[in-house]
Order: structure tokens, then sequence, then C-alpha cells
């Protein structure tokens, strides 16, 4: 069995974020969330690459949000891509596609290419 690496999470991702879902109609209903960074949510820096869908939940201010976190330990051409994070919503002017791809040209791609991460948490979260 292949390990999952950060192309393999965003092909997939994209894959689900292609899957329409009836959803309220508010404009953040049905997002889509790109981030990384170094965090200590664990008690120790990791790398994190997240990959999240985000549902606005029907008659209530709440949302459901999907997670896909790739967990890498530090390293410094890690530490050199600083953070970074961008949301998508349905409805927005740059096509799906587009956004997809744009997300897939950017250069930390070229680092996590060659890092397989420690951990991969899948989980589901209410805001």
């Amino acid at each position: 069995m292949e390990s999952l690496t950060a192309a393999s999470a965003w092909l997939v991702f994209g894959s689900f974020s292609r899957i329409e879902f009836e959803v309220s109609q508010e404009p953040d209903s049905d997002g889509l969330l790109y981030q990384f960074g170094i965090y200590e949510f664990s008690g120790e820096p990791r790398f994190h690459l997240d990959l999240t869908r985000q549902f606005g939940l029907r008659d209530s201010d709440e949302y459901l949000q999907f997670h896909c976190d790739l967990q890498y330990l530090p390293t410094p051409r890690l530490e050199l891509l600083g953070s970074h994070n961008e949301w998508w919503f349905r409805g927005d002017a740059t096509p799906l596609p587009e956004w997809i791809a744009a997300v897939a040209q950017r250069p930390e791609w070229s680092v996590l290419e060659s890092a397989l991460p420690t951990a991969v948490e899948v989980y589901c979260a209410e805001t």
C-alpha cells in the first residue's frame, strides 16, 4: 500500500470538492479552506497541511468542517514556507476548477512532493 502524499490528498480533496450538496443558501455555506503552517496543536511543533470543506448547518449559525490534516516533522525547508490560508466558496468569481489548479501550482508543492507525513488526521468539527 502506498503512503498518502500531499499530492494524492489534494487530488482526492479536489474530487470531493466537486460534489455539490444541498446546503443553506448563505454565501459561506459550502466552502473550501487550504491552509498550512507550523503549529503546536499536539504540544510539539508540526507542519500541518490542512484541507477543509465547510458546510453551513440549516437554520443555524454553526458549520460542520471536514478536515484532512497531514502532519510533518518540521524541517528547515518546511519552516521557510511560513504559513498560508485561503478560502473558496461556491458562487465565488473564480470557478472551482481554476481555484484547484491555482492552489496546485503554489510553490510549497515542490517542497511537499518529497516529504511523507508522519500523521494524518481526518475528522469533523462543529464550529
